[in-house]
């Protein structure tokens, strides 16, 4: 089996994505594993939560590397769907951790008053 330079350049792409998804596991693992003795709780709390959204990111990730794989086209109604999860994924993971991060920032800024 003879690869083109675009089939070759998209299994790179779509294996550099899933190497990049599953740091993004792993780090979201390691931030669930904070115990509450780090920061009287704040920081353990915030790093849940900041996990929670990498875990969202490395979901859309996956999903966007699986539908260029595949080459859904946009004609069809799965891949509409398949893109719309991707995007939701991707914008419930930055607001999670945004919001994570705000309130975070917003409990140990009141502990230093």
């Amino acid at each position: 089996m003879v690869f083109n330079s675009v089939q070759f350049l998209t299994i790179m792409a779509n294996g550099i994505s899933f190497i990049a998804a599953f740091a993004a596991i792993a780090a979201a693992v390691i931030m669930y594993q904070v115990t509450k003795k780090f920061g009287s709780g704040i920081m353990a709390h915030g790093f849940k939560t900041i996990g929670t959204g990498v875990l969202f990111i490395a979901l859309g990730i996956i999903i966007d590397a699986i539908n260029s794989y595949l080459r859904l086209s946009v004609d069809n109604i799965y891949s509409v769907g398949v893109f719309l999860i991707k995007g939701g994924c991707f914008v419930i993971g930055t607001y999670t951790i945004v919001i994570g991060s705000k309130r975070t920032i917003d409990k140990l800024e009141n502990l230093t008053k």
